[in-house]
């Protein structure tokens, strides 16, 4: 997915840093994806507390960041690019309880991080790797998924799952390579993922840190959630009514989408035609 940084500095500075202002005056796509209030429906749900400590990989222009850092104790934003962290920090820097770090997930037996906190409390070097070795609660990836070839997914999350206290979890989204929309004729514009190979990714995190896993299906897709089923909850023919959104920019239009996802329901096949998945390890207890 392109990144739209300096688009959305603009328009920050545009409107006065007011992002619903921005929402009201633009059309773009991007502008949508950046500042809807829906991005934080897809993560609304967690049971979040003051005593947990979240580290958000991936700044996403702050969509989310700002829903954690209200619940949250302490919020620990990684992104390598300094024109995304310094969007989220326009509409989120006055959060105390957050830290904005330019760098990536540290490989396995790395002894250096790299960490570098933008423009905050310029913290050491030591004290951004005792964030690390701390661990957290949450680990969340927005949409790094996204950004990600299939040949690197496993093991971007197997850095991230290192970084889960006992007890805590890892939660990722990315798009359905056979999403419903996609046969409908809608472009598709970043890295996606077939559901067996989705599924795949966290049972082998499963396998190898033991645990539990579980598969949300946000709909109409991650970006834009208004319903969240799981494989515990799955919809019945005629439930998913909502599937039609048109966010994403140009294509051809195919067919009726709602329809579709009809059939898919009727004949069990909604995981596998749903646009986006949400995937979800729970490291086990000490």
């Amino acid at each position: 997915m392109k990144d739209y940084s300096y688009e959305l500095l603009d328009l920050l500075e545009k409107y006065k840093g007011d992002a619903e202002a921005a929402l009201r005056g633009e059309t773009s796509p991007w502008c949508l994806y950046a500042f809807s209030p829906l991005r934080e429906n897809l993560f609304e749900w967690l049971e979040i507390g003051k005593k947990d400590r979240v580290l958000q990989v991936g700044s996403d222009y702050g969509s989310c960041t700002g829903l954690f850092a209200e619940r949250a104790g302490e919020v620990v934003v990684l992104d390598p690019l300094d024109e995304n962290l310094e969007v989220n920090r326009k509409r989120h820097g006055e959060k105390e309880n957050l830290c904005l770090v330019r760098g990536e997930l540290p490989k396995a037996g790395t002894e250096s991080l790299g960490w570098k906190e933008y423009k905050g409390k310029e913290r050491a070097a030591e004290e951004l790797d005792a964030l690390y070795k701390d661990g957290f609660d949450y680990v969340i990836l927005p949409s790094m998924l996204s950004r990600t070839e299939k040949n690197g997914a496993a093991d971007l999350l197997a850095r991230a799952a290192a970084l889960v206290r006992p007890g805590g979890r890892l939660l990722a989204a990315a798009e359905n390579e056979s999403g419903v929309r996609y046969f409908m004729g809608a472009e598709p514009f970043e890295h996606s993922f077939l559901e067996v190979e989705f599924r795949g990714l966290f049972e082998d995190l499963k396998e190898k840190f033991g645990g539990t896993a579980m598969l949300y299906y946000p709909v109409p897709d991650y970006r834009y959630p208004v319903t969240i089923y799981s494989d515990g909850y799955l919809p019945q023919t005629g439930d998913v009514t909502n599937i039609s959104a048109r966010l994403d920019g140009p294509g051809l239009w195919f067919g009726n989408e709602e329809k579709a996802m009809a059939n898919a329901c009727r004949n069990g096949d909604f995981t596998k035609f749903t646009n986006s998945f949400l995937g979800m390890w729970e490291k086990g207890k000490a």
